[in-house]
């Protein structure tokens, strides 16, 4: 992707979104995964290079591909900055409790958009799975390790506590081979 994200600049991206969203009459819901919710919670993760991110149940997920668009040709972004690409690693039903609520855009007007974040345990569960695939560097491990210690958590049982919380079964082998790596680190 040609362009990154800090926090800063995804507030702003939020704000036009949300803009966008209400000048067009809509208002739409989005529960916000990976960078960008670990971002907007933890002061060690600073950038992202795109947003995970899919329309919550009961909004109009057609009214926001124009303005992502938008927002896109405003801010100089790829076209995909935000996507629904996280949509296929998530369980089918995700329990609301997973989520906090993080702001409604734009700011001090009429809303066209609200925010909702992965929370931490729900991001350490979506970051263990995603250790299952070794092509995708070591973002992934790294953010687990932080997730972890946040969590307080100093053993593997715990890993695979977190995990069958959220997926309902036992995390692949792939993945489990690295969650003693998450540990590195980690207070004793």
């Amino acid at each position: 992707m040609g362009s990154i994200l800090d926090s800063g600049g995804l507030i702003q991206a939020f704000e036009l979104l949300g803009a966008d969203l209400a000048r067009r009459g809509h208002f739409v819901e989005l529960a916000v995964y990976g960078g960008g919710a670990l971002m907007l919670q933890f002061a060690w993760r600073l950038t992202t290079e795109d947003v995970d991110a899919v329309v919550r149940e009961g909004f109009d997920e057609a009214a926001l591909a124009p303005c992502v668009r938008y927002v896109a040709e405003q801010m100089g972004l790829e076209p995909n900055w935000l996507n629904n690409a996280v949509g296929a690693y998530t369980p089918l039903d995700e329990d609301d409790a997973w989520f906090a609520a993080s702001g409604s855009y734009p700011a001090g007007h009429a809303p066209g958009l609200r925010v909702f974040l992965a929370k931490p345990h729900y991001l350490l569960a979506m970051k263990l799975q995603a250790l299952a695939s070794l092509d995708r560097g070591d973002r992934d491990l790294e953010d687990a390790r932080e997730l972890a210690r946040h969590l307080d958590l100093h053993d593997t049982n715990a890993l695979h506590r977190i995990y069958r919380s959220i997926y309902d079964e036992a995390p692949p082998s792939a993945a489990t081979v690295r969650f003693r790596s998450v540990l590195e680190g980690a207070p004793a």
